[in-house]
């Protein structure tokens, strides 16, 4: 007969790689949501570059000033998003290392068993990183859609009078 351990022992290395890939599907997730708001902050900013290029904000409601705040403002949302979407990729990497390293543990021994506890936890800071960037920039996000309402109210009022 065969060695009976050796079916539990597969099922119990492929038991422990689930844990690593759902954490992929966690961070692959956000990789999603970051990368909506990305589009979003570049084609915001590309519309308002135009209207820059143009000298057509006066068209629009703004000020020359409102206008650079909001381009600054895009800038900086476009920099955490990017930092948000190079984390997360990175930790989608580690994950994948992880699932590799707990087979590559298993199959030759225990001498690394550190190794995917260290890359999980990488993994698992790179995640932190990319949602902290996340919540960064959609804090900007939401300051920066309450400065436009609070300038389109002040302009539906000044009409009034």
């Amino acid at each position: 007969m065969g060695d009976a351990s050796a079916p539990v022992a597969s099922v119990a290395t492929i038991a422990a790689m689930v844990t690593p890939a759902l954490l992929i599907l966690a961070s692959a997730s956000l990789v999603a949501s970051a990368l909506v708001r990305m589009a979003r902050v570049v084609d915001r900013a590309r519309l308002l570059a135009v209207i820059a290029h143009e000298g057509t904000w006066e068209k629009f409601g703004m000020t020359s000033d409102q206008l650079r705040g909001s381009l600054e403002r895009h800038a900086v949302r476009a920099r955490y998003a990017e930092r948000s979407i190079a984390f997360l990729y990175s930790a989608v990497v580690i994950f994948i290392a992880t699932c590799l390293s707990i087979a590559f543990v298993r199959a030759t021994g225990q001498s690394l068993s550190w190794l995917p506890i260290g890359l999980a936890i990488a993994g698992t800071l790179l995640l932190l990183a990319g949602g902290a960037c996340m919540v960064a920039e959609s804090k900007l996000s939401g300051a920066q859609i309450a400065d436009e309402i609070r300038d389109a109210v002040a302009q539906l009022k000044g009409r009034q009078l």
